[in-house]
Order: C-alpha cells, then sequence, then structure tokens
C-alpha cells in the first residue's frame, strides 16, 4: 500500500482551493443576476400603469375566509378631449368660427397623435384615450383666417374630471393693404412712388408714418401686426392724388 507524500497532500490542498474559487464565483454570478432581476423589477414598479404612471386605489376591501364579493371598478379610458384658444398674453379665451382649419398634435418624437378639422366658437371637442392625451407634446394650428399658423407650440394637458383641457396661443394674422399706383392720364403703373400709413388724424409734417414702401412694377403692399382694429391714413410721397 502506498503511503501520501508531501505532494499528494500540496495537489489535495491546490484542488480544494480551486473548488472554493469555482464555488465563490458561481455565488458571485447568481447575485449578479438576482441584483439585476430585482433593478428590473424596480424599474417596471416604478413605471406603472395609466395616463401618468401611477396605480389608482380603486377601494378598500376586508375579506373573510369563504366570502364571495363583487364590486365593479369604473375607470376613465377615454376623456373629452377639448382644444381652446387664447391670444399671446391674454387670459381670456377666443371665440371664433374656422371650419377649413386644421390643429396637428404631436409627440416628443414628431409623430402625429391626432389631427382634428375645424373651430366653433373658439374649440375643437374630440373622444381621446387617455394614452393617446399622455403623449401630447406639441400643437400646430393651421389654416385659421385671422390668426396666423401655430406650428409645434408645446402645450399642456390639464383634466376636470373626464374633460382634457389643451390650450394653444395666438396671434392675429398680418393686416396688409396692397394695390398699384397707375398715372391718371396715360393708365401707366407708376415704379418708385413712396407709399406711406399714418394713424389717422396725424400731421404728416411732423409724424412719423406707421409703415411706408416704394413702388415695385407699379405695385405697393403696406404690411402690419395688429392687436385690434386702427384706423389709418394713406398717403403718397411728391405726387399729386386723383
Amino acid at each position: 500500500m502506498r503511503l501520501p507524500t508531501t505532494a499528494d497532500g500540496q495537489k489535495w490542498i491546490s484542488s480544494r482551493r480551486i473548488a472554493v474559487i469555482v464555488m465563490k464565483t458561481k455565488v458571485f454570478a447568481v447575485a449578479v443576476v438576482a441584483v439585476s432581476i430585482v433593478a428590473a423589477f424596480l424599474l417596471v414598479s416604478s413605471e406603472g400603469y395609466g395616463i401618468a404612471g401611477f396605480f389608482a386605489k380603486a377601494f378598500d376591501k376586508s375579506m373573510s375566509p369563504g366570502e364571495h364579493y363583487n364590486r365593479n371598478i369604473t375607470i376613465r379610458k377615454y376623456y373629452n378631449l377639448t382644444v381652446r384658444f387664447q391670444k399671446e398674453g391674454s387670459s381670456s379665451y377666443l371665440s371664433f368660427d374656422d371650419a377649413d382649419s386644421s390643429i396637428v398634435l404631436k409627440a416628443q418624437n414628431g409623430s402625429v397623435v391626432k389631427t382634428l378639422e375645424g373651430v366653433r366658437n373658439g374649440r375643437h371637442y374630440a373622444l381621446a384615450e387617455g394614452s393617446e392625451i399622455a403623449s401630447i407634446y406639441s400643437a400646430s394650428a393651421l389654416g385659421m383666417d385671422d390668426y396666423s399658423d401655430i406650428l409645434d407650440q408645446l402645450v399642456n394637458v390639464s383634466f376636470v374630471g373626464t374633460t382634457a383641457y389643451l390650450t394653444i396661443r395666438v396671434q392675429y394674422g398680418q393686416a396688409y393693404v396692397s394695390g398699384y399706383v397707375i398715372d391718371d392720364l396715360t393708365d401707366q403703373l407708376v415704379d418708385g412712388v413712396e407709399v406711406a400709413a399714418f394713424a389717422d388724424g396725424s400731421d404728416t409734417q411732423s409724424s412719423l408714418p406707421l409703415v411706408q414702401n416704394s413702388t415695385v412694377g407699379g405695385r405697393y403692399q403696406i404690411v402690419m401686426n395688429l392687436n385690434s382694429t386702427k384706423s389709418l391714413e394713406v398717403y403718397v410721397k411728391g405726387y399729386d392724388v386723383a
């Protein structure tokens, strides 16, 4: 019978060390996987569900053994989406009809969430899912008769019961007067004639014109940004008016 030698003892110790290292590595790997699973679970749990990423309590109930309990739960999947309009700098809501206008609601990535056609009494009403409304990031309002187009304006949505309110801020479209300057005798178009608009009742010698330009191809155009009705007096410089 062969007796164990010192070399045999060293081999046994080395094999035990290797076994311990392998065991520790496996334990560490299992721990890493477990931590990853817990982290993923916490991430999903933190996101939750619903329109704003939260859990909404339906009811409280204490149950007894063998008890059967039925209770319906009413949720808000759909909302009455109400789009309103305000002039920039005003807190009042506008009231106007515009059947040919369009409202385009987009998500943050630029994709279209909803397209709405027409405005009545300053409003557009639409049925929309809560998930759609939650994704709305910007709004465009196009083709309005009295107001300038609005492109990708950042918007917020507020909720009152089953109604979701979205407000778009607008500005009046540019007002303009245009036409041709024509010679009375020859009916020729006249270039280079200065045309100026003054406030009603202004002294042209001491007041500056609100807008002025010169005719090109005989045509003049006076463009103004107005927030209300304004009376003007239009003059030409250096010529008598027939």
